[in-house]
């Protein structure tokens, strides 16, 4: 079973936050901590907004693995794991809607990145399929 969730999100170029735009964080961004905050909540909020199929809730009994893929809005060079922290608060948003019972290492025992190629607008999309680990 694959669950798959996307994310359309915005990005302009700077440290700025919601406001001007920027719906996502890189770990290569010098952001003032309130802004970075800011961003992290809104994250957060969208993905606790997923609906959840309460058989399926994934703990440390039943693990899962994560993809995500980013898809960027131009053809310029980009590194899909400097959005790590983009994804982390997607995945504590998960946590509070219930996918797995806490985002640690025994929930999750892989996550995957990947660039998914060309998004078709001016946004990111990031898409996070979810699984049932298998060694």
């Amino acid at each position: 079973m694959s669950l798959i969730y996307r994310f359309n999100l915005q990005r302009k170029s700077g440290n700025n936050g919601l406001s001007a735009g920027n719906q996502m964080i890189s770990a290569n961004d010098r952001m003032h901590p309130m802004v970075k905050a800011s961003i992290t909540k809104y994250l957060r909020e969208i993905a606790s907004k997923i609906n959840v199929d309460k058989q399926h809730i994934f703990s440390p009994e039943n693990p899962c693995q994560a993809t995500v893929k980013v898809y960027a809005p131009t053809r310029r060079r980009m590194d899909a794991p400097n959005w790590y922290p983009t994804i982390k608060a997607l995945f504590d948003g998960f946590t509070d809607a219930c996918l797995w019972t806490d985002d640690n290492n025994e929930v999750i025992k892989r996550t995957i990145f990947e660039y998914g190629g060309l998004s078709g607008s001016k946004q990111y999309t990031i898409e996070i399929t979810v699984n049932e680990f298998k060694e």
